[in-house]
This record gives structure tokens, C-alpha cells and sequence, in this order.
């Protein structure tokens, strides 16, 4: 595990070129959604479309350089590989596509059975969480609106907190070797989920635990440091790097996981899924 870490960090150093197009994509995104998120319906519906298929190609690119970084790491053609990209949306485009729609169905029906039990062992605090979102523009007004709460509904938000802390934390887990498969193993994104999850929940699954464990543990640390630094601009500019890079070295950390466990068999390559 350790030497995987070490070997992750080696090539998310020689291959750092990988944090421009992820910095590009999320600049770009970011004021594609402010910008194109006024209009009517159609527009808005339209948008959000057009996003999807960007969303596809960015994954589909960026993605198969990641690849390419971890099963060729002493490539020293730099220039060779960031040509990689355009190759890589002409081959896993429509893999992409089915790779979002699959998780934004399962994503969907997580939340759907944690909002029933939700609702079933906890109680309904909808109104809770629209004085939030009413309130959410003024740090005085969420705080008063926490201290006008009763006792009972503090103890309810909390425990819907934790139901969605844990929901999205499954959903997560459930996906993490998702992209390897489609990129290692089978270009369908159907049978790639099912290919991910015999790989996750498999022999090795405490080994999986541990990873994901790490991955989490290191964002969580650094989300934390991000909010507390937040209006000392200098400090969060930095820290806008550095979540970039982390960003970069857990991608390449799952995939060199996933071909060191579950692809690479000594000198051989298992093509089997």
C-alpha cells in the first residue's frame, strides 16, 4: 500500500501537467454555469445538457492521460502525452456518457431510499433546511436561526446530517473503481460497474477500505484547513493548489491501485472482466 502511495506521488510529480486541464475544466464550468444558469426552462434544460457532454469529453480526456501516466510512468515525451487527451475523448466519449448517467441513477436512488428511511426513523426537518437556504447569505442569521431551534429539532438535524455524511460516503465507496474498469478492463459502462463492484467488495476489500479510508481522511484534513483560512485570500490561493494536487495525486492513486490489485499480474496484464 505504502509503495503504491510513494509511487503515486512520483508520478503525480513528473505528470503535474495533469492539474491544467483539471484547473481549465473547472474555471471554465464554473462560469458556464454562473453565466448560462439565468433564462427560462428550455435554456436552463438546454444548458445543463450541453454540460453533461462537456463534462463527458473532459472525463473522457483527462482520464485516459491518467491512465496512459500510470501504465507507461517512464515516459519522458511529455509533449507526446498531453496530445493524449484528444485520443482519449475520441475513444471513451460515449463510455463517459454512460459512466455519468449510471452514477447520477444510482446517486439518485441512494438518496431516494436514505430520504424514506429518513423520513421513516427520523422525522421531517424540511422546514429546517429552507431557513437554512433562506438564511444561508448571512453568517448572523444562521446563527440565530441554530439558537432558535428546540432541542429536539437540533437532534433531528444532526442525525439527517449524519444519514447524508453516510449516504454520500457509500455512494463513493461504490463507485471508486468505477472509471478504472471502463479504462482497464471494458469500454461498457454497464458492465463496468459490475466489474468495479466484484473488484471493491472481493477478497481484497479491507485493502479497498483502506484506501478509500486514506483518500477520504487527507480531503476531509484539507477541507477543514481550506474553511479556516477562507478570508485570508494569499493562504487560500495556495490552498487552491494544493487541493488541485491532491485532486491529481488521488485520481492517480486509485488508478495505480487499481492496475497494481486488479490488472497488472506480475509482467502479465489480466484483460480478463
Amino acid at each position: 500500500m505504502f509503495n503504491i502511495i510513494k509511487d503515486s506521488f512520483n508520478i503525480t510529480n513528473k505528470y503535474i501537467v495533469l492539474a491544467t486541464p483539471l484547473i481549465l475544466f473547472s474555471l471554465i464550468s464554473s462560469l458556464y454555469l454562473i453565466f448560462s444558469s439565468n433564462g427560462n426552462t428550455i435554456s436552463v434544460l438546454l444548458a445543463l445538457v450541453l454540460f453533461y457532454l462537456m463534462l463527458a469529453a473532459f472525463l473522457s480526456g483527462w482520464l485516459f492521460m491518467v491512465r496512459k501516466c500510470v501504465t507507461n510512468p517512464q515516459e519522458d515525451d511529455i509533449n507526446a502525452f498531453i496530445g493524449e487527451f484528444p485520443a482519449g475523448v475520441g475513444e471513451y466519449f460515449l463510455s463517459m456518457c454512460g459512466l455519468i448517467f449510471v452514477i447520477l441513477f444510482l446517486s439518485a436512488i441512494f438518496f431516494a431510499v436514505s430520504y424514506k428511511l429518513g423520513l421513516k426513523y427520523i422525522g421531517d426537518v424540511s422546514d429546517v433546511y429552507q431557513m437554512i437556504f433562506a438564511s444561508s447569505g448571512s453568517t448572523e442569521s444562521l446563527q440565530s436561526l441554530f439558537l432558535s431551534l428546540s432541542a429536539e429539532k437540533k437532534v433531528m438535524f444532526a442525525k439527517w446530517n449524519i444519514l447524508i455524511f453516510f449516504t454520500m460516503i457509500i455512494n463513493y465507496f461504490l463507485i471508486m473503481f468505477y472509471s478504472p474498469a471502463i479504462f482497464f478492463k471494458t469500454k461498457n459502462p454497464f458492465a463496468a460497474f459490475f466489474i468495479s463492484c466484484k473488484d471493491l467488495l472481493g477478497h481484497k476489500i479491507l485493502k479497498n477500505i483502506l484506501l478509500f479510508v486514506i483518500i477520504f481522511f487527507v480531503y476531509f484534513i484539507l477541507s477543514l484547513i481550506s474553511a479556516a483560512f477562507v478570508n485570508n485570500k494569499i493562504i487560500h490561493f495556495v490552498l487552491t493548489l494544493v487541493n488541485f494536487y491532491y485532486a491529481v495525486f488521488a485520481v492517480i492513486y486509485v488508478y495505480n491501485y487499481y492496475y497494481k490489485n486488479f490488472v497488472q499480474i506480475g509482467a502479465n496484464i489480466d484483460t480478463r472482466i
